[in-house]
C-alpha cells in the first residue's frame, strides 16, 4: 500500500524555461501579426500545444515561414539559421537560453584564440546543432567516453571542452577526466547548468530512500530522460510518465511491495502536471497517502562540483 511521496527538492521550471516560455507568451500577446515558434519552445508535450491552442505556429525550418514574427526556443540555433530568418524579412525575437549563450561566448572566444572546441553533447539534441553552428568547422562533437579512442592526440592543437548544458553530471565528469588523460593541455569550460545539478543530486540523494521514482516529463525532454535513468539505476525502478494519465494502477497491486514513491520533474515541465500526478497517487492509496518535501542538503553533489 502507497503510504508516502516524497517530492524531490528540486524539480520543474528552471530559468532558462521560464524566461522562453515568458518571451513567447509576451510575444504573442502583443504581436499584430503571424507568431511562429522555430522548433519546440521547450521540450514539453503540454507546454507546446498550449501554444498551439493559442494559435501560434510551429515549424521546423525557417523555410517554411514567409510572414511575421519568428521565436528561437530556449535550445537556441546557428547564426546562420537566425540569419536566414532576418533575410526573409522575418521579426526574430531570441528566446535562447542565457546559459547556451554562454556556451556560444566560450566557443566565440576560444575559437578567436586558436582553438578547436571539444563538445560532450547530444550531436542530434537541439542544442548541441547550435553550438556546433557557431564555428562547424572548429567544434568536434563527442558523445560518449568511447568515442575519444578514435580522435587524434593532437599534442600540437589548442584545445577546450565545452559541456551540453542537460548533460549527467556523472558522465561529464567520467568524459572529462579521461580527456584530460588524453590531452593534458586541455582547457575545461564547465557549462552544465545548476538547474541540471541540482534536479540530479536531488534525485541521487531521494532514490536509495524510496521503492518507486517518478519522474515528469517529455520523452523529448533530455534532462527528464536523464532523471528517470538515474533513479532507475539507483532504486531500480524509475519511471518516465508526461502525465498522470500514464500511471498504472498495476505497479502498485501487483505483489509489489511499493510503500514509497519519489517524484521529480524535468526543466521543462510545468508545475499543473507535478500536482496532477500527486493527486492520482493520493487516490490510489485511497487518500491515504503522506505527502512530504525531500529535506534540502547543506552541501550536495551540485554544490561539490562547483
Amino acid at each position: 500500500m502507497l503510504k508516502k511521496i516524497i517530492i524531490a527538492r528540486s524539480y520543474g521550471f528552471c530559468m532558462g524555461v521560464k524566461r522562453a516560455i515568458n518571451v513567447a507568451s509576451e510575444t504573442s500577446a502583443a504581436a499584430n501579426e503571424k507568431v511562429t515558434i522555430l522548433n519546440e519552445i521547450v521540450h514539453n508535450e503540454a507546454v507546446v500545444e498550449r501554444f498551439r491552442k493559442e494559435g501560434v505556429g510551429q515549424v521546423l525550418n525557417v523555410s517554411d515561414v514567409n510572414e511575421g514574427t519568428l521565436i528561437i526556443s530556449a535550445h537556441g540555433v546557428a547564426p546562420a539559421v537566425i540569419e536566414e530568418a532576418k533575410s526573409k524579412g522575418l521579426n526574430v525575437v531570441d528566446a535562447t537560453c542565457p546559459l547556451v549563450t554562454r556556451i556560444y561566448e566560450i566557443i566565440q572566444k576560444v575559437v578567436a584564440k586558436g582553438y578547436h572546441v571539444i563538445h560532450f553533447g547530444d550531436p542530434k539534441h537541439d542544442e548541441t546543432m547550435g553550438v556546433v553552428g557557431h564555428a562547424p568547422d572548429r567544434i568536434t562533437v563527442v558523445s560518449d567516453i568511447s568515442e575519444l579512442e578514435n580522435l587524434p592526440v593532437w599534442d600540437n592543437r589548442k584545445l577546450a571542452l565545452t559541456i551540453q548544458t542537460t548533460s549527467s553530471m556523472d558522465e561529464a565528469e567520467e568524459f572529462q577526466k579521461a580527456a584530460e588523460v588524453k590531452w593534458p593541455h586541455l582547457k575545461v569550460f564547465e557549462s552544465i547548468c545548476n538547474a541540471t545539478t541540482q534536479r540530479q543530486s536531488a534525485i541521487r540523494d531521494l532514490a536509495p530512500n524510496v521503492d518507486m521514482i517518478l519522474v515528469v516529463g517529455s520523452t523529448t525532454s533530455a534532462n527528464s530522460k536523464r532523471l528517470a535513468l538515474i533513479a532507475d539505476s539507483i532504486c531500480g525502478n524509475g519511471r518516465l510518465i508526461g502525465t498522470a494519465d500514464e500511471i498504472d494502477n498495476s505497479w502498485f497491486n501487483n505483489g509489489q511491495k511499493i510503500n514509497s514513491v519519489g517524484l521529480s520533474a524535468g526543466a521543462s515541465t510545468p508545475e499543473f502536471l507535478v500536482n496532477e500526478v500527486i493527486d492520482r497517487l493520493v487516490d490510489i492509496s485511497g487518500g491515504e497517502v503522506e505527502v512530504i518535501q525531500q529535506e534540502k542538503t547543506k552541501k550536495n553533489r551540485a554544490t561539490e562540483l562547483k
